[in-house]
């Protein structure tokens, strides 16, 4: 848990209070004033195309229970070199808010601080999973941060999550009840970019339980014992089953683990009525504490006492097809269900620990669309980032979806295997202990004449996200790698490496993005070949140059699901 943040006593607003400052104050309007020049917004040193950019009062807050997830609802967007006009009013505090593919610039200004700034420097977003006393008699907490747009609710048990928070700058979180109309408080935040904390903002202690214990006689007591970590009973818990495979039937945002079914009584027990076949997951959940497993059918009836663990949460990424703004992710067998944001990025809140969950994640138009899924544990009080790891081919169970491709000179070039025998080139390599795939070829003197290998997807692909492509290669010559969008052979896109020597010896390729500096035209830089088709990738492809023969094996793709 972080320790350098700062927290204040939940202060008792109004609702008046709390309705006073909520209304939007942005860009333009009587007694504003616009900059000199366009501020340009940039990410690494690079302009940021088309960022959203927000201005709010520095003390706004949502002014009614909507649910929103983004940081900010954009004013206006920058142009395609990054540059933005906004109008700063002349008269009080604002908070500007600018973001881009998953990094925000968020400070407070003036009209007067404002009027000098030439540039705004994004930085990565971080990520809060947190927890917060729930009312007595609600079910959830609206949370949200001043000066911003995001608004979120907890899960029963007051468990939330914010996706992407603002580096570098003082903010504050603030807490309204269920029904919107009473301020619970604000508590200062400060966040690193890229970091993701877990922070507890609970302040009080469950009531002692004074009523009289049961008086039944041992026999007729409930079946299953219900036991927080520290051995006392699960009082008034939350109890769910549900099969092992089950998705959630409605498709909108869900913080909650699960929905109850059925809740212990005041000593930890509880009864269910069993199914007779089938798998299924048994949650048990209360204040933080989960138990969670999945079980035969038949195994049920004989269960006796259930020990619960802290929670944990997950963070990850996937990737999202070109075009869509974001995934749904949920849990098999729990009602737990999130949205990424429009880079891929998403935090499960408050899950199990120390039980192995299935991931899966579905397009945002058809809940009957799985898209991807993968398996994951996590430890009892931790955020786990988890970074995705994708293996597109290690030739082991053949070559299906690539190809090999020379060509159309007509002057001599020749890859062997040949284009219909794709698979011929699959061959077992006595140092790996393991198939490969083997080329031979032989290049026509001209400039253009070329081989490769590599495959196709089945959609254009958003891999800004990505962290490397990897690969293990062999031969003589060099090797390149290039990630497309080839169209024909007038228009596509291309960003690839330089020429990188290979011999005899086995090597590990790791490729940054920030290396994909060859595009099609001579005079592109690092930064425009891979910002031109990062979002729009339609092949992976290997051309070897300069040699007679090269091998490969186990490419890979680290910061991608799909």
């Amino acid at each position: 848990m972080r320790k350098s943040l700062f927290l204040l006593p939940l202060l008792s607003l109004t609702a008046a209070g709390l309705v006073a400052c909520s209304n939007k104050d942005v860009a333009g309007g009587p007694g504003s004033i616009t900059t000199n020049g366009s501020p340009v917004a940039l990410v690494d040193g690079a302009a940021a195309p088309y960022a959203a950019v927000a201005l709010r009062k520095v003390n706004f807050k949502a002014s009614e229970a909507v649910e929103e997830n983004a940081l900010i609802v954009a004013d206006e967007y920058a142009d395609e070199k990054g540059h933005f006009d906004i109008k700063v009013p002349e008269n009080g505090e604002y908070r500007l808010t600018v973001t881009h593919a998953g990094a925000a610039y968020s400070k407070v200004v003036t009209s007067e601080s404002f009027a000098s700034v030439d540039t705004v420097r994004l930085e990565p977003t971080a990520v809060l999973a947190g927890v917060v006393d729930v009312p007595e008699g609600s079910s959830t907490v609206w949370v949200g941060i001043v000066g911003t747009d995001v608004l979120v609710k907890t899960d029963e048990s007051g468990w939330f999550a914010l996706s992407s928070i603002p580096a570098n700058d003082s903010l504050q979180l603030y807490f309204v009840n269920e029904d919107f109309d009473k301020s619970l408080g604000e508590k200062d935040l400060f966040v690193s970019p890229m970091e993701s904390i877990m922070q507890d903002y609970r302040e009080t202690a469950a009531p002692e339980d004074t009523t009289p214990e049961d008086t039944v006689e041992p026999e007729k007591l409930l079946q299953v014992l219900a036991l927080l970590k520290d051995g006392t009973p699960a009082t008034y818990a939350t109890v769910a089953l549900r099969a092992a495979d089950a998705k959630v039937e409605d498709y909108a945002v869900q913080n909650t683990m699960v929905e109850s079914d059925l809740r212990t009584d005041k000593n930890g027990r509880f009864e269910m009525e069993w199914p007779d076949s089938g798998n299924y997951r048994l949650t048990v959940t209360k204040d933080g504490f989960a138990y969670s497993k999945v079980y035969k059918a038949k195994d049920l009836a004989k269960l006796d006492t259930l020990r619960l663990e802290a929670t944990a949460s997950i963070s990850s990424k996937v990737t999202l097809r070109t075009g869509e703004e974001f995934l749904w992710v949920g849990v098999y067998g729990l009602d737990l269900l999130v949205k990424t944001n429009n880079v891929g990025s998403y935090v499960l809140p408050s899950v199990p620990a120390k039980d192995s969950l299935g991931i899966y994640i579905v397009m945002p138009d058809s809940a009957n669309s799985l898209y991807a899924e993968w398996k994951t544990i996590a430890d009892p009080y931790s955020t786990k980032f988890s970074n995705p790891v994708m293996v597109l081919q290690d030739f082991e169970d053949g070559i299906k979806s690539w190809y090999v491709n020379t060509d159309a000179l007509f002057k001599g070039t020749t890859l062997t295997p040949l284009a219909k025998n794709v698979a011929d080139g699959i061959v077992y390599d006595s140092t790996r202990k393991s198939k490969v795939f083997h080329g031979e070829y032989k290049l026509a003197d001209d400039d253009y004449a070329w081989v490769l290998v590599g495959t196709t997807f089945e959609h254009e692909m958003n891999f800004s996200a990505i962290d490397s492509v990897v690969f293990d290669v062999k031969g003589d010559g060099n090797i390149r790698l290039s990630l497309e969008n080839y169209i024909n052979d007038t228009k596509s896109l291309k960003a690839a490496t330089d020429w990188i020597p290979i011999n005899d010896e086995w090597q590990h390729i790791n490729v940054n993005p920030a290396e994909l500096c060859v595009g099609n035209a001579k005079t592109e830089t690092c930064f425009t070949s891979w910002s031109g088709v990062k979002y729009l990738v339609k092949q992976l492809h290997i051309f070897p140059q300069d040699g007679t023969e090269f091998y490969i094996d186990n490419v890979t793709i680290y910061g991608a699901l799909f």
